[in-house]
């Protein structure tokens, strides 16, 4: 990391090197963290504006609120389940934007498999072969078999080198090896769409804001190792670019 261009208070990604889908991917994750933000703002900025319109009106909880759009779209709410659903909607937003992030971490291994299909001269079927690699077992197992069709030179003790020194916890569980981190994290993803982010005792799943950073970093440090050995393997182009520009 390097201190932010602006006044060197926080901390930046570097420059790095990229293939034109790593460089993707950064531009989304950009795209993804500037909409959490955005939607942040708009639903505390929608809790003070309306709170204070039920106050000044001396509204009571259970009085019915309607709230129209410019289309027609419209919506009648009690007024308190109004002012539930910004807060509630903030918890919402952040399994999402979980979602989000593992999700483009996805799209860029399927644009990396499809892009690399072509280079072993297989150009039929590249979407149904990517998702055979994709789907099912453990994230190790999936970069075996990616290993096994392109020699990739992939090693799981070289991965763990990568990633040595970079700390990786989740739910106040620490992890040294970043694929089974990665298997935990899908194991969240499984849980918010398939059960409704629903998990034990009915509780619903609950995700830190805090954590986002370090999630994009370690999704950066992940993306490098992987590009890096598509590259090598099939001479991709790796340009320095800076992340936050991508």
């Amino acid at each position: 990391m390097v201190p932010d261009p602006y006044d060197g208070s926080t901390f930046v990604l570097p420059k790095t090197h990229c293939t034109q889908e790593r460089k993707i991917w950064f531009r989304r994750a950009n795209e993804i963290f500037g909409f959490q933000l955005v939607a942040e703002l708009a639903l505390k900025e929608c809790k003070n504006r309306y709170g204070n319109i039920l106050s000044e009106k001396g509204l009571k909880p259970d009085t019915p609120f309607k709230i129209a759009s410019s289309d027609g779209r419209s919506v009648m709410l009690p007024a308190r389940k109004l002012l539930f659903l910004c807060d509630d909607g903030i918890n919402v937003l952040y399994r999402q934007i979980f979602i989000m992030f593992y999700g483009s971490f996805e799209t860029y291994m399927f644009d990396i498999l499809g892009r690399s299909f072509g280079e072993i001269k297989e150009t039929d079927n590249i979407l149904e072969k990517s998702v055979n690699i994709m789907m099912r077992g453990n994230w190790d197992g999936k970069l075996c078999k990616m290993n096994s069709k392109f020699s990739i030179g992939y090693k799981a003790g070289e991965l763990e080198d990568h990633f040595k020194g970079y700390e990786m916890e989740f739910e106040g569980n620490k992890y040294f090896n970043p694929l089974a981190f990665l298997d935990e994290l899908a194991q969240v993803r499984h849980k918010i769409i398939h059960a409704s982010s629903v998990i034990e005792d009915g509780r619903f799943i609950f995700i830190n804001s805090e954590i986002f950073n370090s999630y994009y970093g370690y999704f950066a440090h992940l993306t490098d190792y992987i590009d890096r050995l598509f590259s090598d393997k099939f001479g991709y182009e790796r340009l320095v670019i800076n992340p936050g520009e991508a």
